[in-house]
């Protein structure tokens, strides 16, 4: 990275993270379609579910933008072993806390998913989506601290893999399980925790066998300096995710007196518009 001409670095980060980020926003939007041959409120329930991700979604890009910026810059000065505390610490800090996050969620799952926006007739469809959804939680959040660590040293390609196989695998399995085996609403939240399971796992092979940096128990070493470093790198990530996390509940909550169709209405536009926003994201961190 210090040494390839810019433009075609550019190129070589962008091109991987624009296609990943596709990939993520086609399988998104390919729960909201299989969901939405079920009724409208499983559909709404999705919509619902999209708040609890989002936070979900700030944890991982909160550790992986934090520890990975700063990561990338201690690798410039040669910094190797502070690179590899870095790592360590902001991929088992994800993952401790999204455990959290799924233990407190499953504990008060029918109260959260009324917060979040759920009507009596979306309650019992949001409940079955999102227990699978947050026993998935670490593997979701820490998949995204790979994929960000692996993209800040310039591995863009590995976790463009990491990321396309699990969608693609999703597009497969949510007709599977939620026609096929008839498992409805709760098939298309094991799809996803599964093909997120699967991104995991991959993400965490190319970490170890082809990363610059190494993920080792060893070196999680948290301390006031290193969660200042991933503090400052990760906070505009954190507050864009909590905002639009914070954004949707309310949304969902103002559309409930209109109705599910409001709320699946409004699931669907925001999946449609997340195709603009995964190039535009896309290059912005190819940059």
């Amino acid at each position: 990275m210090t040494e390839t001409p810019v433009r075609r670095l550019i190129a070589t980060l962008a091109v991987p993270t624009v296609i990943s980020n596709l990939i993520s926003t086609l399988y998104n939007a390919a729960d909201t379609f299989f969901v939405g041959q079920i009724s409208t409120s499983a559909s709404a329930a999705v919509g619902v579910a999209l708040s609890l991700q989002a936070v979900i979604q700030a944890i991982g890009f909160f550790f992986g933008q934090g520890s990975g910026n700063n990561m990338s810059r201690q690798l410039g000065a040669h910094h190797e072993n502070t690179a590899e505390v870095l790592a360590s610490t902001g991929f088992f800090s994800s993952f401790i806390l999204s455990l959290i996050v799924t233990v407190f969620g499953l504990f008060f799952l029918q109260p959260m998913a009324v917060f979040l926006g759920s009507s009596e007739t979306i309650l019992p469809y949001a409940v079955d989506y999102m227990f699978w959804i947050l026993l998935a939680s670490p593997f979701m959040a820490s998949s995204l601290v790979l994929n960000n660590q692996l993209r800040f040293e310039g591995n863009s390609f590995y976790s463009m893999i990491g990321l396309t196989t699990g969608g693609i695998l999703n597009l497969f399995l949510d007709p599977l399980l939620i026609f096929a085996f008839d498992m409805g609403i709760a098939g298309a939240a094991i799809a996803t925790a599964v093909s997120q399971i699967i991104s995991f796992i991959l993400l965490l092979v190319f970490s170890q066998k082809i990363g610059t940096v190494k993920i080792r128990i060893s070196a999680f070493k948290p301390s006031r300096k290193i969660f200042g470093m991933i503090f400052n790198g990760g906070l505009p990530s954190l507050c864009r995710q909590s905002v639009a996390s914070v954004a949707m509940i309310c949304l969902n909550n103002a559309a409930k007196p209109f109705g599910d169709a409001a709320i699946a209405a409004m699931a669907i536009v925001n999946k449609i518009g997340n195709f603009t926003n995964s190039v535009l994201l896309g290059v912005g961190q190819g940059f």
